[in-house]
């Protein structure tokens, strides 16, 4: 079988690709191995903006005046690019609805592409994504992820990351990619 793992985050796609590959299938990996953590990827997408002094100074710069991350546009445009090459897999798995890194828009119109030239697609959840923040967000455990975000108005700067998955553009893309997914889920 010959198997897509996109995004890599925590080396789990890096631990299943080596049980999927000594069991006899083709597997490769497309991501940007969370950049500084440098997790090995087949297809890497992962921008060269913070490489270079300037390019981080301008991103900085378009991200305050313009609201617009170069270094997210590179790595959808880069993904772009090597689509072609992600043809004819038998499963393609996402580790999150943002494993290409991009805008939530950009990043929609690239999975369709994907899915579009590959078999049966699925959805991997297992940290930040939109039904999980939701849950945390109704602060019903007595201790979660978000309990220093309850606690005190100033750690809420450290969960910009996680909030993203509860914004309009990642609910859509979510409630997207969610619709096809479900679809090969056995009922309950």
């Amino acid at each position: 079988m010959k198997i897509l793992l996109v995004g890599e985050f925590s080396r789990l796609h890096n631990s299943l690709k080596e049980g999927l590959v000594a069991l006899g299938h083709e597997v490769h990996i497309v991501g940007t191995g969370d950049d500084f953590k440098r997790f090995p990827v087949d297809f890497s997408i992962s921008s060269r903006v913070p490489k270079f002094y300037v390019s981080r100074i301008l991103n900085k710069f378009s991200k305050k005046i313009f609201k617009i991350d170069l270094e997210s546009l590179e790595r959808g445009f880069r993904f772009k690019q090597i689509l072609p090459k992600l043809k004819g897999y038998d499963v393609v798995q996402l580790i999150n609805s943002d494993a290409i890194e991009t805008t939530p828009k950009f990043q929609q119109k690239l999975y369709q592409k994907l899915f579009a030239q590959n078999a049966k697609k699925f959805l991997l959840i297992c940290g930040d994504e939109t039904p999980i923040v939701d849950f945390h967000l109704k602060n019903e455990l007595r201790y979660s992820v978000m309990t220093p975000y309850f606690e005190s108005d100033s750690n809420k700067k450290y969960y910009n990351y996680t909030l993203k998955y509860v914004n309009d553009g990642h609910r859509k893309l979510f409630n997207f990619l969610k619709m096809p997914v479900m679809q090969f889920l056995p009922p309950i």
